[in-house]
């Protein structure tokens, strides 16, 4: 209890920096920042600026506005088509698993579904990869509780997560720590609720990624995942091979779809392709719900300890943060709030340069990794500099 009150404390003392401070001190830090398109938020270490303006900008490149107009009434009727109809299977013990972390995308999710298909016989899964916030534990125990849902939680070695996240750190790709570090996190949760699915003959995965997130990670134009990916065994992770990783035992933890009998091979659900709520809708909705207490929607509470080891890597390694497109391109969209997320972009990079704010919370992410600050492209000493 003590640790989630420190860390609440030193985020909302964070975040208060960002919101009110911040953009007095930036003026006198410019010597440290990367000019930022003035309409999104990519800096220009990731898209040269012509005019203020980053290339998506110039072009316009929002797909929104290309969109068939009736697409989410066609996706949002097979939805619920899917889900009625699983849901009168009454011979099954669940008809879907949801993925549920804490935060407040699986929150608001969790609570939809159980609203929207009262029918529908739910077991909420939380992967708890150990580096999970202590926070957003007590939330999902806080929660399920409240809606009265079944839940598992899955934890897996230690050993092998510390392994996992310290060899993609220092195997990054082009696409930095969000397409390595992140990727391995999301498929390996992905594919330990598969295994779990197919042995408990869970028909549907539910899970709370963004449209941004499906189309650009899982490289998908729909909201469920198709028979023949889900036939197919997980070989590779980010580019790298998995058996380069782990050992015989730990690949059991990945999927292997040829070793199901089709019928027991679950598809995912992504609902939040169809129903592309904003940020700020999702924040209001869980506050307004009692989901959980105000602050503790913010996602640096609820995200897991890696978060600002892989932002200051980044932003050395890179010259900006991995997360940066996908959020510049919320903001196109209008589903994210440009200010807010400019700030807190120009504050990471801040730390990366000087050394503030995040010190600790690096060092102690190495410590656990078993890794030096030259191992990961930082420089010794106590400061990120």
């Amino acid at each position: 209890m003590a640790e989630k009150h420190q860390i609440i404390r030193e985020v909302r003392l964070f975040e208060s920096y960002i919101k009110y401070i911040w953009p007095l001190h930036r003026r006198w830090a410019r010597k440290h920042l990367t000019p930022r398109c003035s309409r999104c938020i990519l800096p220009e270490s990731y898209s040269p600026l012509q005019g203020g303006l980053c290339k998506h900008c110039r072009e316009l490149d929002d797909p929104e506005t290309n969109r068939n107009p009736h697409e989410k009434e066609q996706m949002q009727q097979a939805l619920d088509s899917c889900l009625h109809e699983i849901s009168r299977q009454h011979d099954r013990r669940y008809h879907a698993l949801v993925l549920f972390s804490g935060g407040k995308d699986s929150s608001y999710l969790l609570h939809r579904l159980m609203h929207s298909y009262p029918d529908l016989r739910i077991l909420a899964l939380t992967v708890d990869n150990t580096f999970m916030s202590p926070v957003a534990m007590e939330n999902v125990y806080e929660i399920v509780r409240r809606l009265g849902v079944e839940h598992m939680v899955l934890r897996p070695r230690s050993a092998t997560m510390e392994k996992m996240f310290r060899y993609a750190i220092t195997h990054l790709n082009e696409r930095g720590c969000a397409g390595t570090v992140d990727q391995f996190d999301g498929d390996f949760f992905s594919d330990l609720a598969r295994n779990l699915a197919a042995t408990m003959q869970i028909p549907y995965i539910i899970c709370g990624l963004s449209r941004i997130q499906v189309e650009t990670i899982l490289e998908m134009n729909d909201y469920i995942t198709s028979f023949d990916f889900e036939s197919q065994a997980r070989e590779q992770v980010a580019g790298i091979p998995l058996h380069d990783v782990f050992d015989r035992q730990e690949m059991q933890y990945w999927w292997n779809g040829p070793a199901w009998p089709a019928e027991r091979r679950p598809r995912m659900i992504f609902p939040f392709y169809i129903w592309n709520p904003s940020e700020a809708f999702v924040k209001a909705e869980v506050l307004r719900l009692g989901l959980m207490p105000h602050g503790d929607e913010s996602p640096l509470i609820t995200n897991h300890r890696l978060i600002p080891l892989m932002g200051i890597v980044d932003m050395i390694q890179f010259g900006f943060s991995s997360f940066e497109p996908e959020f510049a391109r919320m903001v196109r969209s209008g589903k994210a709030d440009r200010k807010h997320w400019l700030y807190s972009f120009e504050t990471l990079e801040y730390a990366a340069k000087t050394g503030k704010f995040l010190g600790t919370a690096v060092d102690e992410a190495l410590e656990r990794l078993s890794l030096s600050r030259e191992a990961v492209g930082l420089k010794g000493g106590k400061n990120v500099t």
